[in-house]
């Protein structure tokens, strides 16, 4: 049987130096049926709200107002989050999200990469039909400088 490990003090820290990094503040909430739940509230640096968090042991969590995402295993996506959350203060990540009629469709967390950008992570709301028009809007750091 595989021996269970506990993130939550390393996903605190993980949240924490990001934050430290970017003089941004952070706040650690009361969790609700999950391990781990911190806000870095909108503020000089940041131009919307992150929630983070980490639930089921070793599944690490970005919410930017509706989108909620989970990256796991701990160990292999502690890089990629950090990453993302860099770019997402720094302007080298967004989140897109399409709608049709006026109904979210999709989400995706998009990351830049050598002058395109790049699908991190993808959550669907409804059935994307490819053939149907759809409406994208990108929510991005209107503070973060030289987009």
């Amino acid at each position: 049987m595989a021996e269970y490990k506990e993130y939550t003090a390393e996903a605190e820290a993980l949240f924490r130096d990001f934050a430290r990094r970017h003089s941004l503040t952070i706040e650690k909430a009361a969790p609700d049926n999950i391990e781990l739940l911190m806000r870095v509230p909108r503020q000089r640096g940041l131009s919307f709200e992150l929630t983070l968090g980490l639930q089921n042991g070793d599944q690490l969590n970005i919410g930017v107002g509706e989108f909620w995402s989970h990256f796991f295993p701990f160990e292999k996506v502690r890089p990629l989050v950090s990453s993302v959350l860099d770019g997402l203060v720094t302007g080298d990540c967004r989140l897109v999200t399409h709608t049709r009629r006026g109904r979210v469709i999709k989400r995706v967390l998009e990351q830049r990469a050598h002058g395109t950008w790049r699908a991190i992570y993808t959550a669907y709301a409804a059935i994307d039909l490819p053939f149907m028009p759809r409406t994208s809007t990108c929510l991005y750091n209107e503070d973060a400088g030289g987009r």
